[in-house]
């Protein structure tokens, strides 16, 4: 307990008997003797502050209230430090733990004995990890409101503690508010959390050039740096790619002229291999796609017809052409070719969609493109 008689004491000078009386009934309730305390104060004025201190003070050491007698005597005498160290006891005990801080940090100005400095903020820090514990599982529980309730009211106390800041960007990532969560970026760390963070609200925002920069100076042991950095860049050059390509990848059915896009998109080695013969097709003259089949064909992963002079632009790619397509990319490249599910129980085998579309196509073309050699898959 704080001692009454520490600092300034506000009130009539009191004797040496009468001090030694107050100080002998707090440290007998310390030890438990609440009864025999409250007699040593019975000779004593009982108006005084330090009385009523020390009285008070006996209340908290039974566990009753002490903090409106607190609260009334350091509104009386607003520089009565011991008045205010009992205070923050007291709404630390009952929940208060705001007004306990807040106390604790006026007790520490007024210079009171007792670290209460340290005390306020390691009650900050108990409450602002208790808020944002229970934050993460509202989040974790799907409801964003209440996490971003959370981190709003620790970021109202303390608005530098960062953990609250990326809760609350999470929270309105969790919304679909990305405008918000951006107006948070500036203030997110540096971290390898942070970093990731940022990099999510580049992507909502479609700035993946942003993006891009925040996962590149992720650790190189960040074990999530290459698969998000590659997915990224990918979708940065997907901004700046042709409209027919962005169809071909949607596409629910693909087509042949389909495939060579995404083949010269997701394997621009492809075009340094093209160097057969130039085919001449009468059907792909006015197809935007034109440059990308003939890549595709002068590097032998793409067939046409040189008889009929026509490559078949338009008709749609089965499962078992997809696979010859991919086995001729993986002898271009030198690549071990994908193995298949057709009765083969190997673990890494590779199972041909029934229908060929956009995304499952592409998919497969990076998988025989990257083979092993990709950082991004466990070796």
């Amino acid at each position: 307990m704080p001692d009454p008689l520490l600092g300034p004491v506000p009130g009539a000078a009191l004797s040496d008997e009468q001090k030694a009386s107050v100080q002998r009934a707090v440290a007998i309730a310390e030890r438990g003797e609440f009864l025999r305390a409250a007699r040593e104060l019975e000779a004593l004025p009982a108006a005084h502050p330090a009385v009523r201190l020390a009285a008070a003070e006996i209340v908290f050491l039974q566990g009753g209230a002490a903090s409106a007698a607190a609260e009334k005597l350091v509104s009386e005498h607003p520089g009565y430090a011991a008045a205010w160290g009992l205070l923050a006891l007291a709404h630390q005990r009952e929940g208060e733990v705001r007004k306990a801080v807040a106390v604790a940090r006026r007790a520490a100005d007024l210079g009171l004995v007792g670290d209460w400095g340290r005390r306020a903020d390691e009650w900050e820090k108990g409450l602002t990890d208790r808020l944002l514990a229970e934050g993460t599982a509202l989040l974790q529980r799907g409801d964003a409101a209440g996490a971003l309730r959370i981190a709003s009211e620790v970021l109202s106390a303390t608005p530098t503690v960062a953990a609250a800041r990326m809760l609350a960007t999470r929270a309105h990532l969790a919304m679909g508010q990305a405008k918000a969560a951006a107006g948070l970026v500036p203030a997110l760390p540096d971290t390898e959390e942070g970093l990731e963070l940022k990099g999510q609200v580049a992507e909502r925002l479609g700035q993946w050039d942003l993006a891009v920069e925040f996962y590149s100076r992720l650790g190189a042991s960040n074990p999530r740096k290459c698969e998000l950095l590659r997915t990224a860049r990918e979708q940065l050059r997907l901004v700046n790619a042709p409209p027919y390509l962005t169809r071909a990848l949607a596409a629910p059915a693909l087509t042949r002229k389909g495939l060579a896009a995404i083949l010269a998109w997701k394997v621009p080695q492809l075009a340094e291999k093209a160097t057969g013969t130039v085919p001449v097709f009468e059907d792909i003259v006015h197809l935007q796609e034109r440059r990308d089949i003939i890549t595709a064909v002068r590097s032998g992963v793409m067939l046409g017809d040189a008889v009929t002079r026509r490559f078949g632009a338009e008709h749609g790619v089965t499962p078992r052409e997809l696979q010859a397509v991919l086995g001729r990319l993986a002898t271009l490249l030198g690549r071990r070719p994908l193995v298949w599910c057709n009765g083969n129980d190997a673990d890494d085998c590779v199972s041909l969609p029934s229908t060929v579309s956009g995304a499952a196509a592409a998919a497969l073309v990076e998988r025989q493109a990257t083979g092993e050699d990709t950082p991004c898959r466990p070796r």
